[in-house]
């Protein structure tokens, strides 16, 4: 744990936030769910998008470009196919209500495919995913974002880090859950990077100029560098067609930032649940789990490498580790959000570890 930094109780973080999302309108149920989210992120060593985007939210709230009651509409449907509309709400609320209806629609078709429009950022994309895991089912997510990313070859962003999140029932120990920007990295690792004053790594980003940087302000100031070159850049244009285009919310260049106060954010995102036992005889599914997973632990490891993990695991670990032992949380962070809360006349208190 960095030496700016404290530990919090997820269960003190949890009040804070929905002490503080009831601050400003956001109704106790959905509150709560707002703050399970945020915090989650958190507790899976996530920080680029726990806490740290909650001042945005409210922001945002309160200058009228966000929707504190998340008002969800149908719009059409069809099949194991729906369309929903978030009216400008919290993307938390409609995330996981989307992942719900995909979870009831799988039950009946196999798969369930809900998309949403009108929403706002949706946080960790994995706490939808996992959310189809106790039902047997494998979860799919992703969902655009505002631009920080260049197309291949260029130096101006019109796409945003667009992540994809897949979570994978094994029925052994540990599932697998995939979660990954199409971006090098997530922009809000810029951010906290910045927040925290510290510098980035050299193949993060771009500055405004197209050249390599490690300043952080550099980088939020100029463009994320896709993973895997012209193929990340690929799956981030596939993602704003899926996700923007075709559910009718914005994309690209006409997508407004969490952080731009100048107009609302149309963001959309696309939930599936896919029923395992539509499949397979989930007996036999969780066998050629255990073997596939077996094969990948027994390989061969690198010079310097101790273990393989498994896409997720490392987060599983941590949480567990943050549950018993509180949340490290920047001390930055921390002010930021007890000075929201006493200017929204909201009590706070922290049960805080050394």
């Amino acid at each position: 744990m960095a030496e700016d930094s404290v530990r919090v109780t997820a269960d003190a973080l949890l009040e804070i936030c929905e002490r503080i999302l009831r601050g400003v309108g956001v109704p106790v149920d959905q509150a709560r769910i707002i703050a399970e989210v945020t915090v989650a992120a958190d507790l899976r060593g996530v920080g680029s998008h726990g806490v740290l985007r909650l001042p945005a939210y409210i922001h945002r709230v309160r200058a009228g470009l966000m929707a504190a009651d998340t008002r969800i509409g149908v719009i059409r449907e069809r099949g194991a196919a729906m369309l929903l509309d978030a009216h400008g709400g919290f993307g938390q609320v409609a995330g996981v209500y989307a992942m719900n209806r995909a979870i009831e629609r799988a039950r009946q078709h196999g798969v369930g495919i809900v998309a949403v429009r009108n929403a706002n950022h949706i946080g960790m994309a994995a706490y939808y995913t996992m959310l189809a895991l106790p039902h047997r089912m494998v979860g799919i997510a992703a969902t655009n974002a505002a631009p920080s990313m260049a197309a291949w070859g260029g130096t101006r962003p019109v796409l945003g880090t667009n992540p994809i999140s897949v979570a994978v029932p094994t029925g052994q120990e540990v599932d697998i859950v995939l979660d990954m920007a199409t971006s090098v990295v997530a922009r809000g690792k810029i951010r906290s990077a910045a927040c925290k004053g510290e510098r980035i790594p050299l193949g993060w980003a771009l500055d405004a100029e197209g050249r390599p940087t490690e300043d952080p302000e550099a980088a939020l100031k100029g463009t994320l560098l896709p993973i895997g070159g012209p193929k990340g850049y690929g799956l981030a244009l596939v993602v704003d067609v899926l996700a923007g285009v075709l559910t009718g919310s914005d994309y690209s260049i006409y997508l407004a930032s969490l952080h731009d106060m100048s107009r609302r954010a149309s963001v959309g995102f696309m939930m599936q649940a896919v029923d395992v036992a539509a499949f397979s005889d989930w007996e036999k599914y969780t066998e050629h789990m255990k073997l596939l997973m077996e094969a990948i632990r027994s390989s061969p490891l690198a010079p310097g490498v101790d273990r393989i993990y498994l896409p997720g695991e490392i987060e599983g670990l941590r949480e567990r580790e943050y549950r018993q032992a509180g949340i490290p949380l920047p001390t930055r962070v921390l002010e930021e959000l007890q000075k929201l809360a006493m200017d929204l006349g909201v009590r706070v208190d922290l049960q805080i570890t050394r």
